[in-house]
């Protein structure tokens, strides 16, 4: 069962893209919080405050989101960021209540040793590396562990065989992880032999706001 995880938040007003952009700028990323019996709510959550939290708890944690003087809990629905600089842009929030089935994605955690496929030279491809299921918030697990240590080459694991009680909202036949044989490529390099020259490789930085994903 994911953890309860309290994380600070404000109440706004001022809505739109102008007000978006003074609250990025003050450090503050705007958020909704859909759900419950009063609509959607605009909140602004610290920066600071949401790296922390995706930093040290799996991102489908159960927060206590305090505004206003109360505490409504809720998970992150969607996080949007910046394709390039990985800044973070938007926060959705979906309430959630003990007794309401809620959907998210959870991910998939390889357990075990090495498959044997990969020992024997194999090359394990991650199709899906999670999954979307659907269950009470009080049975939402924060990842789903998969054994691979008996795949063998060209062989695959699907939903069926994924052990979990929670449903998953994937036909049980979707492949999730196979080991595929390596191609052996054979190049002929007329006139000698050919050399590999050397590449440069630049580093593109995170900044302070870059979102732990």
């Amino acid at each position: 069962m994911s953890a309860t995880v309290a994380l600070p938040c404000e109440s706004r007003t001022a809505t739109g893209k102008s007000a978006a952009h003074r609250l990025r700028q003050g450090r503050q990323i705007p958020a909704i919080l859909y759900g419950g019996n009063q609509g959607a709510t605009p909140l602004s959550v610290g920066t600071r405050d949401l790296i922390n939290f995706l930093r040290l708890h799996p991102r489908n944690t159960i927060a206590e989101l305090q505004f206003d003087g109360a505490t409504r809990t809720a998970v992150i629905k969607e996080l949007s960021v910046h394709p390039v600089s990985r800044r973070m842009l938007h926060l959705d929030f979906l309430e959630i209540t003990a007794d309401r089935p809620i959907t998210l994605e959870v991910p998939l955690v390889i357990t075990g040793q090495d498959p044997v496929g990969v020992r024997h030279g194999g090359i394990l491809q991650v199709v899906r590396d999670r999954v979307r299921v659907r269950c009470l918030p009080g049975d939402l697990p924060e990842a789903i562990d998969v054994n691979l240590s008996e795949l063998d080459t060209e062989q695959s694991l699907t939903v069926a065989e994924l052990a979990t009680s929670v449903t998953i909202l994937a036909p049980a036949d979707t492949v999730l992880f196979k080991i595929v044989a390596p191609r052996v490529e054979t190049a002929v390099v007329a006139g000698g032999e050919e050399g590999e020259g050397e590449e440069g490789e630049g580093e593109e930085g995170e900044g302070e706001e870059a979102a732990e994903e």
